[in-house]
């Protein structure tokens, strides 16, 4: 996989939810087939109309089993009134769970963890965004390490 490195420090970066039972947004085929999907404005819809071509988005399933980060996306196209356009970058080697990262002061001092992920698009702070690159590289998925 080859894949552009960016500097995270000018590039917004948002958790965005999608269930793994919703037919319409799963992450496992927008990852592994690198496609671009229009996701509607859903609940905080002001950080839909926040989102900019280019903004960085790590990937969160939601479910009873197997929630957690489990890729890297991108903006593709930015709020148009009705939307956002996502494209998928790659998906991790291994999932980041939930329950690692849940009761941690950096997580639950992003917007994502104030809400508990209820709702589909958080804007997340650097130290979080930090804390997601070492873990990958601990993980040894230097790739998407990088690409974050």
């Amino acid at each position: 996989m080859e894949l552009m490195i960016m500097d995270t420090a000018e590039r917004p970066t948002w958790l965005m939810v999608a269930s793994d039972a919703a037919a319409t947004f799963r992450w496992e085929h927008i990852l592994t087939s690198q496609t671009s999907v229009f996701w509607e404005t859903r609940r905080l819809p002001r950080n839909f109309r926040m989102a900019w071509d280019g903004d960085l988005i790590l990937c969160y399933r939601s479910g009873r089993e197997k929630r957690g980060l489990v890729g890297v996306a991108e903006v593709e196209e930015g709020f148009n009134d009705d939307g956002i356009t996502v494209r998928g970058i790659g998906e991790f080697q291994q999932i980041i769970h939930y329950d690692e990262f849940k009761n941690d002061p950096i997580y639950r001092g992003t917007e994502a963890g104030r809400l508990r992920n209820r709702g589909t698009l958080f804007h997340v702070h650097d130290a979080f965004v930090q804390w997601v690159k070492n873990r990958l590289e601990e993980e040894g998925d230097t790739a998407l390490a990088a690409y974050v």
